[in-house]
């Protein structure tokens, strides 16, 4: 079972892969893959909450340390767990008219 299971988001996957280009004098590309695994992202973003919500989400975020530690996370788009991390400087919480929204990006590391 995944560590991180969010209940109550919106999940956009950002899929691609590590291409490296190397572009000559004269214009010409020549492109390469670093390596054959795709490289996945997720953008989360999670509706109105009230303080006790956003505080679940704010506490798990707090207690990885941001980016510093991995965790598992299944993705909802092929049903397959994931070894995943936060993006730094991602996890934005706002508050406005009484309602917390919070958004984080995470990427796939292993």
């Amino acid at each position: 079972m995944s560590d991180f299971n969010p209940k109550r988001e919106s999940i956009e996957e950002v899929l691609d892969f590590n291409v490296l280009i190397s572009e000559a004098e004269n214009g010409a590309e020549q492109r390469r893959l670093v390596h054959a695994n795709d490289v996945i992202g997720f953008r989360v973003e999670l509706p109105a909450m009230t303080y006790t919500q956003q505080k679940v989400y704010r506490d798990f975020f707090v207690g990885k340390y941001g980016a510093l530690t991995s965790f598992t996370m299944t993705n909802p788009f092929d049903n397959t767990e994931y070894t995943v991390r936060f993006v730094p400087g991602s996890f934005k919480t706002t508050f406005k008219s009484g309602v917390f929204k919070t958004t984080f990006d995470l990427v796939r590391v292993s």
